[in-house]
Formats: C-alpha cells, sequence, structure tokens
C-alpha cells in the first residue's frame, strides 16, 4: 500500500461527526429555532422574542416539518409557504396593522412663499433647504 497525504485516514475520530449530525436531529423544532433566532440580527432578535411571535413561528414550522419541508431549502420553504398563504393568513385573523395615509390639512407652501417658521426668509432658503 502506498501512503497518500491527500487521503484523510481511518480513525475513531470520523465516527465522531456522524454521532454529532444524530444528536442534531433529536433536537427539538423549539431548539433549534432557538439556537437560529441567537444568530439573527437585533433587529429581527428582538421582534421573535415576543411569545405570540414566536409561538405563531415555532406552529408553522413545525407544520412545516410534519410536511417534510427541508428546512435548509429556502426553495422549498418559499414554495411550502405560498401552498398555505391563504390558511395562514386566515389564521392571523386580520392581526395585521392597517396602514393609514397621512394627509395635510393646512395651506401648501410654495418654494417662494415666506417660510411659516417666521425668519423671514423664503421657505427655499430656509426650511425647504433640505428637501
Amino acid at each position: 500500500m502506498i501512503w497518500n497525504p491527500f487521503k484523510k485516514k481511518q480513525e475513531a475520530g470520523v465516527a465522531a461527526p456522524a454521532a454529532e449530525k444524530t444528536e442534531k436531529k433529536k433536537e427539538s423544532i423549539e431548539e433549534r429555532i432557538e439556537r437560529e433566532i441567537d444568530a439573527l440580527p437585533s433587529m429581527l432578535k428582538g421582534k421573535l422574542k415576543d411569545p405570540e411571535i414566536k409561538k405563531r413561528f415555532v406552529d408553522i414550522a413545525k407544520r412545516m416539518e410534519k410536511d417534510g419541508v427541508d428546512f435548509k431549502s429556502i426553495r422549498q420553504m418559499k414554495k411550502w409557504m405560498k401552498q398555505h398563504e391563504a390558511e395562514l393568513r386566515a389564521e392571523q385573523g386580520g392581526a395585521t396593522a392597517k396602514v393609514e395615509t397621512v394627509v395635510h390639512e393646512g395651506p401648501r407652501i410654495g418654494r417662494n412663499d415666506p417660510c411659516p417658521c417666521g425668519s423671514g426668509k423664503k421657505y427655499k432658503k430656509c426650511c425647504g433647504k433640505d428637501l
């Protein structure tokens, strides 16, 4: 047998990574999600710490897992979400906040009109300069 420096040796240490993989599969969905939440940016992490949102997220993940969706494939997750979009919205029950349009009721200020702040300058040279 010729020695090959590029070929890895078959040792007892090779079996250890296989054992780690089986341990990760035993990890519950809540534990996996908790681990993933810790890796997210702080803005998203703060929202997912809310118990209601976290519970909903875990419920959806459990349903995906039950349907056999691979969590490593974003394409599969997007496809599942698209297929179940109507029922997920129905379960949410209109909990989304409705965006209201802001309408300015006062008189419109022209660029060449005097500035409403009372400086005596034209609006374009005063408060409207940064717009």
